[in-house]
Formats: structure tokens, sequence, C-alpha cells
């Protein structure tokens, strides 16, 4: 309030003044100074720093551990890490379970892909540390061992008991070395993702483009995305980085999301289950097949959410009693099957407290850092970085999926206070495509812009083309002569004429009728969507369709109104190539109040001052503390952080007792999901061709079988295990066989 006051100017005074031609420039000035006031309040209400995150892999998150700890021993700090939690322990094996697969780039495919890339080399650099640290040890012992040393004075500690031969010492040393290498050979980090068998589900989701034949194919293409996209050619080796399974799965059209059918659980090696991290726990346990539990087949599961699928429930027709369902559900879910659960944002529901975290374990590629980088030093070298809005190029943009939850209507009501404060809208590139696209476009061009339709009965349009009209034909009826009735020698020649005639009439009818079909294909109800479609002056909004982000380096500013994220990915990413990002004030932004060219807002106003400001000014370059919190190495460390559980935490939940409630709502799970029973309820919840689990897996099961007992003649074990198989077998085998005159005498 302070500064405002310094300012001496009075608010009621100047809006009294901007009806006047005179006053632009006081109208500018006093936006900018919104801006800086705005800012100033936000950075004293909250300053947003990134918690539990480590700022290098050096900063380790335990000392060395005993797996006979115990959580009541007294002689231990409680907040050190527990042996089960610990990522960075050496030789620890990661499976990343996520619902979907590139090349459907959505964020549920796109983010596990590349954290399990960055967790491989992770890993490795901790595999190869340790391996490093247990060689060393391996030689001192060896070299203590040959030269009789005080072994007490030595770290590592062996009971000699006797003069050892110095050949057993070097063999010795020679088979440590090896188990060594050997138990660190591998990164140990597998990707779990789903596979559609349907065809049809395939051309949906991923085009024709993509239409794989095989998992293998699909591999083949992910792999070459990792190496060539994510420039990580040490991840994408099939040999040495990132390992990849495959689940068989359906797309679900009307719920627009992937689902596992059979069990993922056992496809998986009992031996390599040791943490697992699912990527929308809920998502994929919601109609699970009947199986062994996560939290049961492996040591330590993580689960991160999402998507927040109440508020999307929520804005359905059938929230009223269908979002309380499923966040009850979710919550179920989440509680039964994961020891941590990870919360992007604080936009999401409750799940169970004593397990929830709160962090940003997302990261964005390097390619957009790396444009980040140049920007910054293009302004800084040739003071060339300011790029204002001219003619056809607009400085403002929006990238997302075209739907209203989007906040897509918000971007609207802020161009109309825009246009009331500055007399002009601005221009901007709306970039993505979505099932609400064509009534988005409508309402910012208005429905008398968007085409030339010739309007009928007021409420319907209908799409002609110049050379069509209805009832027209290439040849005309008129021309058509039926000849009269003729006598002997000219009757050929009449049914000659006839059948011409009547095949002139079939074609004409055909094409007739063909138009009318075309017409009435292009006959649509034209009611409004929206009252934004009168808008008698259209908005400057330009829909280019679908785009990679990274290739919009044009822009300086990015507009996201959307209060229905989680955790907005493009943000992250419009940050990092060094741009404005105007958002609003929301716990879902959070993350990104910390960064200088956030301009964050909470009303019109604001959002109009930050605007102008932005349309003005130059982005402040990122200093290199800024790049990394948006790196994947960050939020790798921030994953590794908020999966930890100290000593005291677990304390606590011993002593909530929580547990039994966690196995019971898993077996209660279990229980209606198995037999037929399981797959009738899975249909009335909207499972759709997820529905039949226990069906699939008995199919699956019996079609194994079957291969696997098939011998090397390709008959089944059916068979060759029946009587008459068995009788032949034994005739054979006995060298008994039936002379042909003994069944003629009998």
């Amino acid at each position: 309030s302070s500064f405002v006051n310094s300012t001496h100017f009075d608010l009621g005074e100047k809006l009294s003044f901007w009806k006047s031609e005179t006053t632009e420039k006081a109208k500018k000035l006093f936006l900018d100074k919104i801006t800086l006031v705005s800012t100033a309040l936000l950075k004293s209400e909250q300053d947003a720093v990134v918690k539990n995150a480590t700022k290098s892999l050096g900063e380790e998150l335990s000392d060395d551990n005993n797996d006979n700890n115990s959580l009541n021993d007294d002689n231990y700090d409680d907040n050190e890490i527990t042996l089960q939690s610990d990522l960075l322990r050496p030789g620890r094996s990661f499976h990343i379970v996520t619902t979907a697969s590139i090349p459907w780039m959505t964020g549920t495919a796109v983010n596990p892909l590349l954290r399990a890339a960055y967790l491989c080399r992770l890993v490795k650099r901790i595999n190869e540390s340790e391996k490093n640290v247990v060689q060393n040890a391996t030689h001192v012992q060896t070299t203590i061992y040959q030269t009789g040393e005080d072994l007490n004075s030595h770290v590592v500690n062996a009971d000699v008991g006797g003069a050892a031969d110095a050949d057993t010492d070097a063999d010795a040393d020679t088979t440590a070395t090896d188990s060594t290498e050997a138990a660190f050979a591998t990164t140990n980090v597998t990707l779990v993702i789903p596979w559609l068998e349907l065809e049809e589900d395939r051309l949906e989701l991923y085009g024709e483009k993509y239409n794989f034949n095989s998992s293998d194919e699909q591999e083949v293409y992910i792999r070459e995305w990792l190496r060539n996209e994510a420039s990580m050619p040490e991840e994408a080796d099939e040999q040495t980085g990132l390992q990849i399974i495959f689940y068989p799965a359906r797309y679900h059209s009307g719920l627009k999301s992937i689902f596992a059918m059979g069990d993922i659980v056992s496809l998986i090696d009992d031996d390599d289950a040791d943490v697992c991290i699912l990527e929308e726990p809920e998502h994929l346990n919601f109609y699970r097949a009947p199986g062994l539990g996560w939290a049961k087949k492996f040591e330590f599961v993580v689960g991160i959410i999402h998507t927040n699928y109440v508020e999307y429930a929520s804005g359905h027709y059938s929230g009223l009693w269908s979002a309380p369902a499923i966040k009850m559900m979710s919550s179920a879910m989440v509680r039964a099957y994961c020891h941590v659960v990870i919360r992007l944002s604080n936009t999401l529901q409750s799940f169970a407290q004593e397990k929830e975290r709160t962090s940003n374990v997302h990261g964005v590629r390097a390619e957009f850092l790396e444009e980040g980088l140049r920007r910054s030093n293009s302004t800084q070298n040739n003071n060339t970085g300011q790029e204002q809005q001219t003619g056809e190029s607009a400085a403002v943009y929006f990238i997302g999926k075209l739907l209203w939850a989007k906040g897509l209507d918000g971007i609207l009501e802020m161009q109309s206070y825009y246009k009331k404060v500055t007399k002009q809208y601005f221009s901007i590139d709306i970039y993505g495509n979505g099932p609400d696209e064509k009534a988005i476009k409508r309402a910012f061009h208005g429905r008398n812009q968007m085409n030339g339709n010739k309007k009928i009965n007021g409420g319907y349009s209908v799409k002609i083309s110049d050379s069509e009209e209805l009832g027209s034909t290439n040849e005309g009826t008129s021309n058509i002569h039926i000849p009269e009735s003729d006598t002997g020698k000219n009757q050929t020649k009449r049914s000659r004429k006839i059948s011409h005639h009547v095949a002139k009439l079939s074609k004409q009818f055909q094409a007739t009728t063909q138009t009318i079909k075309s017409t009435t294909e292009y006959l649509e109800l034209d009611l409004p969507q929206s009252l934004y479609e009168y808008r008698r002056e259209p908005i400057p909004a330009k829909f280019p369709g679908r785009v990679d982000h990274a290739t919009l380096k044009k822009y300086k500013v990015f507009v996201n109104p959307s209060l229905s994220e989680v955790l907005c990915t493009t943000t992250a990413e419009a940050l990092a190539m060094g741009k404005f990002v105007i958002i609003p004030v929301h716990p879902s932004n959070h993350f990104f109040l910390q960064f200088p060219n956030c301009l964050a807002y909470r009303n019109k106003l604001e959002f109009s001052a930050n605007l102008s400001w932005a349309l003005k000014h130059d982005p402040e370059p990122l200093t290199a503390e800024q790049q990394r919190l948006l790196t994947w190495e960050a939020a790798t460390d921030r994953l590794v952080a908020a999966s930890a559980i100290t000593r005291r935490e677990a304390k606590e939940r011993q002593q909530l007792g929580t547990s039994k409630l966690d196995e019971r709502i898993e077996w209660f799970h279990h229980e209606i999901g198995t037999g037929m029973k399981g797959d009738v309820l899975r249909k009335v919840l909207g499972a759709g061709p997820a529905a039949d689990q226990v069906k699939y897996s008995k199919r699956q099961s019996f079609d194994d079988s079957l291969a696997a007992d098939e011998n090397a003649e390709g008959l089944s074990i059916k068979f060759v295990g029946s009587f008459l198989a068995n009788s032949i077998r034994k005739t054979f085998a006995n060298g008994i066989l039936v002379p042909a005159g003994v069944i003629n005498s009998n």
C-alpha cells in the first residue's frame, strides 16, 4: 500500500480520464504500475520455492543403513531414510508403469518415458560409482593380505586367521572384481507401457502413419524418438539402456483412455520386483484384472498423480453423483497399492494424508532449454530479442487441447476487457485440436464470420457448391423422349431406344439422389453454443492446428488461463524457452511463481497490465539455477527426495495402524473383481472394452497352454494325453502289430 501511495495517483480519478483520447500514454503508464504492484504483492505474500529439492546428486539422502535396523532402536536418528524408500541405494531395480505410450503425445506417455530414461542415467551413475568403491575396497583388502599390515588400521575389516597364499589372494581379488562387475552391469530400469492389440484402436489413436504391426515395431519407434528427439542415445540403446515391457491393452474411446487387459503384475519377474513407480495409480487400478497387489509384489511402490479426474467428472452432466464416486474410488486405489503418493500440485484431492507429498517431479526436454539459451544470447549480444506484435505475426500464443475446460473462455473474457482498456484486441495464435474446436473458433470469430453458408429457417445452414444445385443434373429430363408404339420390323430398334432411355433415366435418378444426399449431409443444426458467437467484431485469432511446442520459437508471450490443470507442462516448456508466461494465481501454478518471467494475475486488470508489460519488454534470461530447476535431472532429484520416508514417519505410520486398512481395501478390490461377477461389475461401472478381464485372462491362459504344450508334430497335450494316443504309443513301444489275418480269422 505504501508503494501505491507513493505514486500519487488515485484509481478512481485515473479511470475517469480513460474516456479521453489524450490519456492513452497515462493509461499505459498506469498498467505498468499495476504490474509492478501486483508482482510486489505476490512476492510478499509467498516466496515460491521448491521444497525437498536436492541441488545435486552429491547431497545424499541417507547414511549407510543396516537391514537389521529397528524403527524403535534409539541408537539411530529419526531423520534417517528407511532402507526401503532410499532410491539412491546402489543396485536397485526400477519399473515405471504408465497408461499411455508415444506416438500418442500425451503427458502420461511422454513424461514417464523421460522419467524412466533419466532414472536410467542416474542409476547407471550410482552403480558405476559403487562399483569403483567396491573394487577399490577389494584392492585394499588384497594388499593388506599380501603385505601383512595391521588390519585394524584400515577401513576394511577382515579376519586373517593365518598366513594367506599370494596366488589365492589374487584369485579372490579377480573373483570379487568379476562378481562386482556382474552385479552392476545393467541399469535395471524398465518402462512398462501398453500395447494396443486391436488394429482399430491403433488407427484411432495413432493414425495410419503409426499403425505398428507389432510391439517390436513400436519399441523401435520409441527408441528412435528417445535417441533423436530427446538426445539420449545411451539410454535408447536396447542392450545397455532402458528396458521396455509391453502389456496388452484396449482403448476406451468413450473415456479417451487406455486400460490394461490381464494382470500387469504377473508380467514382471519376481527377482526384479524392487521399486515400482505407478504413473496414475488410480487409472491403472480402476478396472485391473484380479492378481497380486503391487505392494505385495514390490518392495516399494510410489504413485504419481497426473490427472484431476474429480474436476473433469464435476464438469460433466453426471458430475453430481459421479464426482464423489470417482473421488472415493481413486482414494481407495491409491491407498491400497502405494507406499508413497506424490501429487504434482495441491489442486488434487487428498488420497492418504500420511502417504502424501506435493512436488513437481516433471521436467522439460533439453531442446526447450537450448532455445532459452539461444534467445538469451540473442538479446544480450544483438539487443534484438524484442519481438513486437506486428502485421501478420502475433507475439502471443496458446497451445493445448481445444476444450472449454482448458480456459479458452477465460481468454475471450480477457480479450473483451483488454479492448476496453486499450481500445483493441490483442492478436493470438491458438495451437491444438480437440472436441470443442469448432465452437471455440466460432466464439473467437463470430458466427457470421466463419463461412459464407446460406441460412434457411433461421437455425439451419446449407453448403452448396457453385457447380451443384439441388435437383440439377448434367442432362435435363426435358431431353428425354419415349417413342410411341410402332409395328413389325422397327420393334428391335424401338427396344434398343427404350433400353437406352431407361438407362439414361436411371443415371439421372442416381445423380439426383447423390445430390440430395450430399446436400443433406451439409444440412446441420446451427444453434449457438455460446453467446460469444454473436460478437460483431471478430477477435484476431488464428488456429494453425496441432504442432510440437518446441517448434514455436517466434513467440515471446505464452498465455494459459486454465484452472483445471494439475501441473501444466506447456507452461514449464515456455519458461524454459525464455518466454513470458501469463497465468492465473492458482495452486496448479505455484511452482512457476518463482521464475521472473512468470507474470501471474488475479483479475482482468492485472492480466491486461501484465500483457501490456510483456509486449513492451524482453524476458529476463534465466540463471543457471533457474534453468536447472526445469531440467529432468532436477525433477529426478525431487522424485528421490519426495519418495523418501524417514524413520520418524515410519513410526507415525505404525502408530496410526492404517496398513491394516490398506490390506483390507486391496483384498476387497481383488474379491469383487474375480470371476464372472467381476466382469459384470466392470461393465456396469463403464469399463467398456476393458470389462471382460477374467474372460480375457482365461482365454490367454488357454492359448498359452496350448502353445506351450504342442509337441514337435504340432499335436496338443490334450490329444497326446488321451486314451487313444496312449494306446497307440504303447503298441509301438512294445513292437506289437496285429497281423491282418487275425482279424479275418476272427
